[in-house]
């Protein structure tokens, strides 16, 4: 089974087009992501969205966004003009996952006229550490 995630930032902003056949709308766009180390280059991945989520991808996806992808990935063999061929990597979307940052959250609050103290975060992120197995067991073995 293919199946792949990945994460990246979307270098171009998604563009529809259709197939010839049934009308079918298909939504192209690249991200880009790091390399693996840190003296990689960046690498950037093509992804295709077919039918719906061609036109999720349209409607909510812009420049510059971070997402985590999640589809099928295939290497595409294309000519270039010197006439030697060359592998190219594409990732078909099933699923596209926006990840928004916290100054990305703030902006959305700003918008929507909400305001949060920083107590009431730090109150409603503490982790309750108490233990799950109470330490006084019954079980008579």
């Amino acid at each position: 089974m293919n199946h792949c995630l990945i994460q990246g930032v979307i270098k171009s902003a998604p563009q529809m087009r259709y197939t010839k056949e049934n009308q079918t709308p298909i939504a192209e766009m690249i991200i880009h992501f790091k390399g693996l180390r840190s003296e990689d280059p960046n690498r950037e991945l093509k992804i295709l969205g077919w039918g719906n989520i061609a036109q999720e991808m349209v409607d909510g996806l812009k420049e510059e966004q971070n997402v985590v992808v999640e589809g099928r990935l295939r290497m595409n063999s294309v000519t270039r003009k010197d006439g030697t061929k060359e592998k190219q990597p594409e990732l078909t979307a099933s699923k596209v996952h926006q990840i928004t940052t916290d100054s990305n959250m703030q902006t959305v609050q700003k918008e929507n006229n909400v305001t949060t103290d920083k107590k009431e975060n730090t109150q409603s992120s503490n982790w309750d550490t108490s233990p799950l197995v109470p330490e006084v067991d019954e079980i008579p073995f």
